[in-house]
């Protein structure tokens, strides 16, 4: 019989495959480590990363799958990052303007002669309007459930309305404050915009690259804002939780009603991502240094790389760079095609046992 020598793995093959194993093993192992932190206080661990980031920022034909399993922070995408060219007004709406703050003003004061809550409204030609309308309106639906819960009395809900209307001032102090920035970031978005619709774009590699670098530069600059309305929304929704009295915070039915009613389905599907990418590399990090399961964790952490290189098509100009991505998974397939925990790993042990029971078959 003719054996094919090329299909035989020599001394050198077999420990560059276990050093590959090692190294991706190693690297995979590393990368989900640091995704996650032990508290020594409580002797618990926690999640110490957000795959926020890499879910927004993903472009391509699956961009909106991406997306859609990220946190809304109030349709942010629709409302706030949505080119808007910044001109002068005109001084018919110069006009429009001045008397729409008068007019509001006005209401205010009226409100505070009569000691009732001053309306807290945005100005309609705020680039930041339409986002602001969507935060004020998802932060009333969430004053409804909680005012809905058995067992409020009317001065607790009272201080929930003055909750709402609290963090409102304050969003809407602070989006006042940053309306410039945000007029520039939505101007930018129209320049890129205009450049990607541009004849050279997808010919001239000078074009490509300043689409790139400004593509990089807007997709993090609304990260402050988002951040910064969280903090607002996480310190909202402990003041509705303080409303509560020690009686109701015992009260386990009362406590799930108001967990229900401040809970954001969109920030748990986060977590759960969060938990099984922290939980995916770690694991297939332990397998592949120990070479158990060799075969699996190989292809389970390729499926991984495949995801990544996914959100960023290589062949999009303004994607960002997953060449080391794409290495590291054509470095798996050969993990996995080979088998290589059956040297210097675990798996050596299922591999003898089956090779033994084939002998035993072949004998008898």
């Amino acid at each position: 019989m003719i054996v094919d020598r090329r299909r035989i793995l020599g001394t050198f093959a077999i420990m560059a495959l276990v050093l590959l194993r090692l190294v991706v093993g190693w690297h995979f192992f590393r990368e989900g480590s640091q995704k996650v932190e032990y508290d020594r206080r409580d002797g618990q661990f926690s999640l110490a990363f957000s795959s926020a980031d890499f879910l927004t920022q993903a472009k391509g034909p699956l961009a909106k799958w991406y997306h859609a399993q990220a946190p809304d922070d109030h349709g942010w995408r629709e409302l706030l990052a949505e080119p808007r060219r910044n001109v002068p007004p005109t001084a018919e709406e110069d006009d429009e303007r001045s008397k729409w703050r008068a007019d509001y003003e006005r209401r205010r004061a009226d409100a505070t002669k009569k000691v009732e809550a001053a309306p807290v409204e945005f100005p309609p030609s705020a680039p930041y309007r339409e986002w602001a309308e969507q935060i004020a309106a998802d932060w009333r639906d969430v004053l409804a459930d909680v005012k809905s819960v058995s067992g409020l009395d009317d001065d607790q809900k009272q201080r929930a309305d003055a909750a709402l209307n609290a963090r409102l001032q304050q969003l809407a102090d602070y989006l006042a404050s940053e309306t410039d920035a945000i007029t520039e970031y939505r101007h930018e978005l129209w320049r890129l915009e205009n450049w990607r619709n541009a004849p050279e774009s997808g010919d001239v590699p000078f074009h490509q690259q300043r689409i790139a670098t400004k593509t990089a530069e807007t997709n993090g600059q609304p990260n402050a804002w988002l951040n910064q309305v969280r903090a607002f929304e996480i310190d909202y929704h402990n003041d509705l939780r303080g409303v509560l009295t020690s009686e109701q915070r015992a009260d386990a039915a009362t406590d799930v009603a108001f967990d229900a009613a401040l809970t954001d389905n969109r920030q748990e599907g986060l977590r759960r991502v969060d938990l099984a990418v922290a939980s995916l590399t770690i694991g297939v990090g332990v397998c592949l240094l120990l070479g158990l399961f060799t075969r699996l964790a190989s292809i389970a952490g390729a499926l991984f790389l495949l995801a990544v290189i996914a959100s960023q098509p290589p062949w999009l100009p303004s994607a960002e760079l997953t060449m080391p991505h794409v290495i590291e998974f054509a470095a798996l397939l050969v993990l996995a095609g080979t088998g290589a925990g059956r040297w210097a790993g675990l798996d050596y042990i299922g591999y003898a046992l089956t090779n033994r029971f084939r002998r035993h078959e072949m004998e008898a």
